[in-house]
């Protein structure tokens, strides 16, 4: 199995995952989503780079209600939302500026990024395959990605004080 194929697959039990938040606990809830945040990443990072061949704009959204009541679902099984952020980790001015963050939002973002890109992938149409791929690596580098890192490292931080 190629490496791009092991991301779909990531990609589709990650969504799979949130849509149906099988977890008993908030912490099993974290714990899973941990795994699967960090497989995403490390695969994300070798995602293909594709120059579109086709100029055709596909737009394919997750329906707003639908996202509504999937950030809710995943509401219920956090046990935080919001965690402190450096926005410019590596400000050599040494002049840190600091941020919310919000973990619903992260999960919500990632799961829409990669679900669009998933229907657009299984759509039986060249154009449409092609511009998935640029979406994953896209979104990988310019959007899902940070709130990927940014969730992982929340994550751990409340993983690890619970620990104590």
């Amino acid at each position: 199995m190629n490496e791009f194929q092991i991301f779909l697959d990531a990609s589709k039990h990650f969504c799979s995952f949130i849509e149906k938040g099988s977890a008993d606990t908030e912490k099993a809830f974290l714990l899973l989503t941990q795994n699967h945040l960090l497989i995403l990443y490390n695969l994300g990072r070798n995602l293909p780079v594709v120059i579109l061949e086709t100029d055709t704009i596909f737009n394919m959204e997750v329906n707003g209600a639908e996202m509504k009541a999937l950030l809710k679902f995943i509401g219920k099984r956090v046990p935080f939302s919001y965690y402190w952020l450096v926005l410019n980790p590596v400000d050599e001015a040494g002049l840190p500026e600091t941020g919310t963050g919000d973990l619903i939002d992260d999960l919500g973002d990632i799961y829409s990024d990669l679900k669009e890109a998933l229907i657009l992938f299984g759509k039986d149409d060249l154009g449409a395959n092609e511009n998935a791929i640029f979406q994953f690596k896209f979104g990988y580098e310019n959007h899902w990605g940070e709130h990927c890192i940014e969730a992982l490292y929340a994550i751990h931080h409340f993983l690890q004080v619970e620990r104590q």
